[in-house]
């Protein structure tokens, strides 16, 4: 049994015949018989019914496709993995980072690949919400790390830490207010400080976006920390980006009625599911995988 007969196979349920089977195989209807009959003796099980002016594939010759071209498509992945491997190590892994996703933790685990790969370039793309997840589905990146935002079956995940979302403000922000506690239609006024969606199609504003209020936009977190520090406006930001600003008091969570002050996350890194990739990525791919998830639990009793 050979590959070719598979696929000759398979050509022949496709194609709805042996004549048009060996007009897309470009050989001639008798090769093609030929190579069917030589399988069915093979095997010992009757593939073609020639009961008919047109063969057609009898109950075990359907089965037998059925496994044919799960077998092909095996085969053919069999020669990707080789072609992959003959090639050598990688001479660049694109990863996109969600811009507020734990550097240090990245970096960390980036770092022991690097000492091993030292021949491999990484190039690290910098996106917002949705954009990292975009690069990767489209395939402009080989792994993703990001917030995880809803499952997605073409993705195969892992987790890496999670998170947490906290509704904070400079002091002298809150002070104009006269209170601790406040309600939602007290910010109708301010500015809540939001970040941009840098996929190339934006999903409807989330975690806790003021549909009725005042809106600045901004295109990483950081420059929306430094607006918020500033007493210019309010919003959630990770708590691992502000941690030692919560310490110091510069930033204080807010209490909203009807509006959670945290919100926990999950950070994962990604890959495309079916997509193979060469030793260097998937060697990243297994530090990631053998990293415990971190947990920021943060300065302040909830």
């Amino acid at each position: 049994m050979t590959l070719e007969q598979l696929k000759t196979l398979v050509t022949i349920a496709d194609a709805g015949g042996v004549l048009a089977a060996s007009e897309i195989l470009h050989k001639t209807q008798p090769t093609v018989s030929v190579a069917i009959r030589k399988l069915e003796e093979e095997l010992g099980v009757q593939i073609l019914s020639r009961d008919s002016y047109r063969a057609t594939l009898t109950p075990a010759g359907e089965s037998l496709c059925q496994q044919a071209r799960l077998v092909l498509i095996q085969s053919e992945k069999f020669s990707e993995l080789a072609k992959h491997l003959a090639q050598g190590n990688e001479p660049e892994v694109r990863i996109a980072i969600e811009a507020s996703c734990p550097m240090p933790l990245v970096l960390e685990i980036l770092s022991r690949c690097e000492k091993k790969f030292p021949g491999t370039q990484f190039n690290l793309m910098g996106d917002t919400l949705w954009g990292a997840l975009e690069r990767l589905e489209s395939g402009e990146a080989d792994l993703a790390i990001s917030p995880w935002f809803e499952e997605n079956p073409a993705f195969e995940t892992r987790p890496l830490s999670t998170s947490r979302l906290i509704t904070v403000a400079a002091p002298q922000f809150l002070e104009r207010f006269g209170k601790e506690v406040l309600d939602l239609s007290d910010l109708t006024e301010s500015v809540q400080v939001v970040v941009r969606d840098s996929s190339r199609n934006p999903r409807e504003q989330s975690f806790g976006f003021m549909a009725e209020g005042r809106h600045w936009y901004v295109t990483d977190h950081l420059t929306k920390k430094e607006i918020l520090l500033a007493g210019m406006g309010w919003g959630r930001l990770h708590a691992h980006l502000i941690e030692e600003d919560l310490r110091t008091g510069r930033l204080v969570p807010l209490v909203i009625r009807n509006y959670a002050r945290v919100m926990e996350i999950k950070i994962c890194v990604a890959r495309m599911r079916e997509k193979l990739v060469g030793p260097v990525a998937q060697a990243l791919w297994e530090d990631f995988s053998n990293s415990p998830p971190e947990i920021w639990r943060g300065p302040f009793v909830l």
